[in-house]
C-alpha cells in the first residue's frame, strides 16, 4: 500500500511520454508531407512559368503528388467495444 502513489506517478509519467512522443512524430510526419507537397507545387509552378509545353499527363501526374493523401485509418472509421480485460492483457 505504500508504493500505490508511485505506481500510480510511474504509470502517469510513462504514459504522458509514450502521448508525447506520438505527437510529436505525428507532427514530423505532417511536417514532411506538407514539406513535399508544398515541393511538388512549386515544381508545378516553375513548369507553368517557364513556358514550355507541359504534357497533360504530367500535370495529372504532379496534381495526384499534390493532393492531400487519404488515411486508412481515416476511411475505415469502425467503432470497437474494448473491454478492460482485453485492454489490459491485450488480444
Amino acid at each position: 500500500s505504500g508504493y500505490l502513489p508511485h505506481i500510480v506517478y510511474s504509470v502517469a509519467n510513462v504514459s504522458l511520454s509514450l502521448h508525447l512522443v506520438y505527437q510529436r512524430n505525428t507532427f514530423a510526419d505532417e511536417r514532411a508531407r506538407v514539406n513535399a507537397q508544398e515541393s511538388v507545387l512549386q515544381s508545378i509552378l516553375d513548369e507553368l512559368r517557364s513556358n514550355s509545353s507541359l504534357s497533360p499527363a504530367d500535370l495529372q501526374r504532379l496534381r495526384r503528388l499534390a493532393r492531400n493523401p487519404v488515411h486508412k485509418e481515416e476511411e475505415v472509421m469502425v467503432e470497437e467495444k474494448i473491454s478492460w480485460k482485453d485492454a489490459l492483457l491485450g488480444r
